[in-house]
């Protein structure tokens, strides 16, 4: 066989010999419906009833897997950048209708608002009662609910993938937990001294 021969030759070059299907299956490490399969679609030739030209199927095999190649390699290309192009006018469609938001713009709005809502429970125990059992009571109870909510925001922003690295996750033992080194009040509003 000379470098001349063209491998897109569809009829067997001389001396091919005719192999069945089966036989050829097995040497491409395909299944024999499958090689049929290509046979009736016209990738493969044909030799007579269940064989195939071995010389000729190899080469029509080669061909058949590089066209195969090429057209998922173009077709993988295109579809990134259908999928690109289809990214791009959803996030136009979402800035104009107002709905695109930077994630730093709504963890730092987040953040306020929690913030806010920790401050004013503070002083909640205090403007409640004197009683210092009572108001320790109290503190436990808002600390075991900010502690609850701050595992369940850390949750969902794990879920959204929306913590910022620079916000980082939301501590339940953060200081400024509510009656936590704080001074406890004596019941005419003195220092006491201890915790």
């Amino acid at each position: 066989m000379s470098n001349e021969e063209d491998i897109g030759d569809d009829q067997p070059p001389a001396g091919d010999r005719f192999v069945s299907v089966t036989e050829f299956a097995a040497f491409a490490d395909y299944t024999a419906t499958y090689i049929r399969q290509l046979q009736r679609e016209g990738s493969l030739p044909r030799g007579g009833r269940g064989m195939i030209p071995f010389i000729a199927g190899v080469r029509a095999l080669i061909r058949f897997l590089r066209d195969s190649e090429r057209r998922s390699s173009k077709s993988a290309a295109d579809s990134r950048v259908r999928d690109a192009r289809a990214r791009e006018i959803e996030l136009r469609n979402l800035e104009n209708e107002k709905r695109l938001v930077e994630i730093e713009d709504v963890n730092g709005l987040v953040d306020e608002m929690v913030g806010t809502f920790r401050s004013e429970l503070a002083g909640l125990s205090a403007r409640v009662t004197r009683d210092l059992t009572f108001r320790r009571t109290i503190d436990q109870a808002l600390n075991d609910i900010l502690n609850r909510l701050a595992d369940a925001f850390n949750e969902k922003a794990n879920l959204l993938g929306a913590r910022s690295a620079a916000a980082g996750p939301v501590q339940a033992s953060d200081p400024g937990r509510l009656g936590i080194g704080e001074p406890h009040l004596s019941a005419h509003g003195g220092n006491t001294g201890t915790a």
